[in-house]
């Protein structure tokens, strides 16, 4: 069964972005180009300072297995909440 993780990400400076784009020539690809994520979306928030990002795994051992070896759950510049693992 699919294991879907929904983070918001927020720039920490301030910054305001036009569109995806610029977030990710700013901050990467927040997770969206790991091998071990079936799909993905990405959203710019109504603020324009982050975006909320939804990130499908096969399952939750492939979901732990990301987790563990991610380091843009501490990449500086950004703050990270989890909206929902399930």
């Amino acid at each position: 069964m699919a294991f879907i993780r929904t983070n918001n990400i927020v720039a920490d400076n301030g910054d305001v972005y036009a569109n995806i784009e610029e977030w990710q020539a700013a901050h990467g690809p927040c997770g969206m180009e790991n091998p071990d994520v079936e799909s993905c979306t990405m959203v710019l928030n109504a603020e324009k300072n982050g975006v909320q990002v939804a990130l499908t795994f096969t399952d939750e051992a492939a979901h732990d297995a990301y987790v563990a070896s991610t380091s843009d759950k501490t990449k500086p510049g950004v703050t990270f909440t989890l909206v929902s693992a399930e």
